[in-house]
């Protein structure tokens, strides 16, 4: 038996919505981006207002809606349709920008003994954890 929830405010059991809409939106992500690096062109996304590609696999992803400080926990994921042996990773490198509008990150190739070179991924998802401004 499936069921439907809809509502139009989130109240906790005093009726205030503070504390409810708090765990909702503490608990969510504040961004996110499917990105297709080797066009480079923005599959999806939420609150991400657009994607800078900087140039030797650099990218930024521009905010809609600033973050609360620049404390977040950005993840990130790579594919890569690539069969050789190296690892792909989701990179900052320092002097990058990490501020309450942006990110930028670098998807990069590791092999067992050496961060090797950077490089355009198939594709690369971003997910924003933190606060927003």
């Amino acid at each position: 038996m499936a069921s439907e929830l809809r509502v139009n405010t989130l109240k906790d059991a005093s009726g205030n919505n503070s504390i409810a809409t708090s765990f909702v939106a503490g608990g969510s992500a504040k961004a996110w981006v499917n990105f297709k690096a080797d066009d480079p062109s923005v599959r999806d996304s939420l609150n991400i207002a657009s994607m800078t590609d900087g140039g030797n696999c650099n990218y930024t992803h521009n905010f809609t809606n600033s973050m609360g400080n620049d404390d977040y926990s950005p993840v990130g994921f790579v594919k890569d349709g690539s069969t050789n042996t190296f690892c792909r990773v989701y990179a900052s490198i320092d002097g990058d920008t990490f501020s309450t509008s942006a990110l930028q990150v670098r998807p990069a190739a590791t092999s067992d003994s050496s961060f090797s070179t950077a490089f355009d991924p198939g594709y690369l998802c971003t997910q924003i954890n933190g606060d927003l401004a």
